[in-house]
């Protein structure tokens, strides 16, 4: 599987915890998380792109804890990037 996240534009100031919706990014070193915040709770789920690992957490504070260095973490907005994921199906 392939997975390429190519970043259009930054924001010049960037974005902050409390900018972050549903369908933003989190981008930490060469991890990359999409954002889902579900409507009906207070839950966000972090969707890891290189393995699909979902993390939930209870609130933006929450989430601020789960990366340690937020410095580390850029927050991109879906206009900023142009995510590409590839499946290749292979019969043994």
């Amino acid at each position: 599987m392939t997975i390429n996240l190519k970043v259009k534009q930054e924001k010049p100031k960037g974005f902050t915890v409390n900018d972050i919706q549903d369908g933003f990014f989190l981008v930490k070193g060469v991890n990359v998380w999409a954002v889902h915040e579900d409507s009906s709770s207070t839950k966000i789920f972090l969707i890891e792109l290189r393995n699909f690992h979902v993390t939930v957490v209870s609130s933006k504070y929450e989430l601020k804890h789960v990366f340690g260095d937020w410095e580390c973490v850029k927050i991109l907005s879906p206009k900023q990037v142009n995510l590409n994921i590839g499946f290749q199906w292979k019969d043994n």
